[in-house]
């Protein structure tokens, strides 16, 4: 059967930009959603090549254009039109005619940032990257393409500093640091350190993002730009298979006010920007055992009333296996991992449920539980020689290490959501909403199918825009699925209790409804289900209906992955149903 010559609209996430999700049919436009997440860069997906895409911006003004905003000092006007990195003339010369010769742009930003600018070398081999701060954070780079070994120079009161060769003679040269600024400067050097002296180099797209390393460049004039995920963008989401999923979320804060950077370590060093993390930039740590008994690595402190936190960390094999993972508000909320088989140990406190592990591929896992507890705590992660440790203890050998990235606390929640980076504050992720942008209505018979992966608690999907009036929905608490204009009254259809949803969380359901006059039947991966309750009575009840996921009540909110949405404006056959919906 051929649903897309059959269908009124067909829905495979594929076509996006930000604001738009695009449906296949029908191809004028019609049937595509609107989306929105609201003003914050905070969501994050699982790209194509299995990797953790970020939303970021470059917070500099005419990031490539250092006569606008940007001053100059002890050096000539920038010219530009020179040949770049990327084969364009947008490169520019900068040329230093005394002391500290230099372009300049004031700005005020705090936490982990990264500078970064591509650079080549003219009469002047070295460049130097400074952030007005005080101390300054500062870091100098070698641009002569004879030079081998180390191209960094002199660093000072910064977490990196990196060099990359792009090709032709161009390097991007970057330094990350976590400090308030008030402004950025980049130095043509005569040497490493040599501030002295006249001469020359080319410079190209300068960028300042906030997080441990620099991200694709994005270009920018009188304000800041976005770039990866942008705020309303919809999250094609490949974490389930080659084939992407819509992922569609409810509003979630992670507590960690610095989720990847800033950890109190005991007994144990830290080595930031260590290794390649689930994102696929070199921005994990690397957590090494200075001692042989409480070794730990103290994450955040959470003062506050937080209720039943849910904790996710993302972590790696180095040679230590097992791991201690507590929330220290009571004795009672720790759990044991091996981040080299992906197994929890057999100590578990009594207030800690919900254990998942996730493979993250690479030797990744995200690895997360619920403490059952209120108040407030301080997250930690200690190594252990076993995974029968109790709570706050363990031991381990002088040199062991494993790698970590990206901590994550959610209030009272049951399940993880997708990561939350934070720099130095708490952040939200505001929830997804996929919208028509008016109802649409049929009449008639008609059939519904889905395919979709219920991941916790409920799916709540095509629901119209009165928030008391939900379509077409299922709530897995009550294994209930109802099709209905007002809920439960005149003109709605009900499947109670004939399946288990719980029993398919983490798989993929497939299902389809039709409304054929009177009668109704709802097929679930293959079996057919005839109404337990139904008050359809004329056979010409209206669908009407509006959202994906709709979000304005907190209990009606979780997480799904859509891969199709399919609707026709006919009724389908039973056989027909029985084959589109077989897994």
């Amino acid at each position: 059967m051929n649903a897309l010559e059959s269908a009124s609209l067909v829905m495979i996430p594929s076509g996006y930009e930000d604001g738009t999700l695009g449906s296949l049919k029908p191809t004028d436009g019609t049937g595509d959603f609107t989306f929105t997440r609201g003003s914050n860069i905070s969501a994050t997906r699982v790209n194509a090549d299995g990797y953790i895409e970020k939303g970021y911006e470059n917070l500099l003004l005419q990031s490539n254009s250092f006569t606008t905003t940007w001053l100059s000092v002890n050096a000539d006007t920038p010219t530009d039109g020179y040949e770049g990195y990327d084969g364009s003339n947008d490169a520019w010369l900068l040329n230093s005619t005394g002391t500290d010769g230099r372009v300049t742009q004031s700005v005020s930003q705090t936490g982990v940032q990264s500078f970064s600018v591509y650079a080549k070398a003219n009469t002047n081999n070295w460049i130097c990257l400074i952030s007005l701060t005080t101390p300054i954070v500062r870091a100098n780079f070698d641009l002569n393409p004879s030079t081998t070994g180390s191209r960094i120079g002199v660093t000072g009161n910064d977490i990196d500093a990196n060099i990359e060769d792009v090709g032709n003679g161009w390097f991007r040269c970057s330094v990350t640091y976590n400090a308030t600024i008030t402004g950025v400067n980049i130095y043509s050097l005569v040497d490493d350190n040599v501030f002295t002296g006249t001469g020359s180099i080319y410079i190209q797209d300068a960028m300042l993002n906030q997080g441990l390393v620099s991200y694709p460049y994005v270009e920018t004039t009188t304000a800041p730009v976005a770039g990866g995920i942008l705020e309303d963008m919809p999250r094609l989401d490949y974490s389930n298979g080659s084939c992407p999923s819509l992922l569609l979320e409810p509003s979630r804060t992670n507590s960690v006010d610095k989720s990847e950077y800033g950890f109190v370590t005991n007994n144990t060093s830290i080595e930031y920007n260590n290794a390649i993390s689930p994102e696929g930039y070199q921005n994990a740590f690397k957590s090494t055992a200075t001692g042989t008994s409480a070794v730990f690595t103290r994450i955040a402190d959470i003062s506050g009333g937080v209720t039943n936190p849910l904790v996710s960390v993302f972590v790696k094999y180095g040679n230590n296996a097992w791991l201690n993972i507590i929330y220290s508000g009571s004795a009672d909320t720790y759990f044991n991992f091996n981040c080299q088989t992906g197994e929890f140990g057999t100590s578990v406190g009594s207030l800690t449920s919900n254990l998942k592990a996730e493979n993250y591929g690479n030797g990744w896992w995200r690895v997360s539980a619920r403490f059952n507890y209120s108040g407030a705590g301080s997250l930690r992660v200690y190594m252990a020689s076993s995974g029968t440790t109790g709570f706050a203890t363990g031991s381990t050998t002088i040199g062991n290490y494993f790698y970590g990235y990206g901590f994550q606390l959610e209030q009272d929640a049951t399940y993880p959501t997708s990561y939350i980076p934070t720099y130095g504050v708490s952040q939200t992720r505001l929830g997804d909403v996929c919208d028509r942008g008016s109802n649409l209505a049929y009449t008639g018979n008609y059939t519904l199918f889905m395919e979709f992966e219920l991941t916790k608690d409920g799916l709540y999907l095509l629901n119209s825009n009165n928030s008391t009036a939900y379509n077409f929905f299922i709530e897995n608490d009550d294994c209930y699925f109802q099709f209905g204009r007002t809920g439960g009254g005149s003109g709605s259809v009900s499947f109670v209790n004939m399946f288990d949803w719980r029993a398919a969380l983490g798989t993929t359901i497939k299902m389809a409804f039709y409304k054929s006059g009177t009668n109704a039947k709802l097929f679930v991966n293959g079996t057919p289900y005839t109404p337990s309750g139904n008050t359809l009575s004329t056979g010409n009840e209206v669908l009407d209906w509006r959202y994906l996921n709709y979000t304005t009540t907190p209990n009606r909110q979780h997480q799904s992955y859509i891969k199709q949405l399919v609707e026709f404006e006919t009724a389908l056959s039973d056989e027909a149903c029985i084959e589109l919906t077989t897994i």
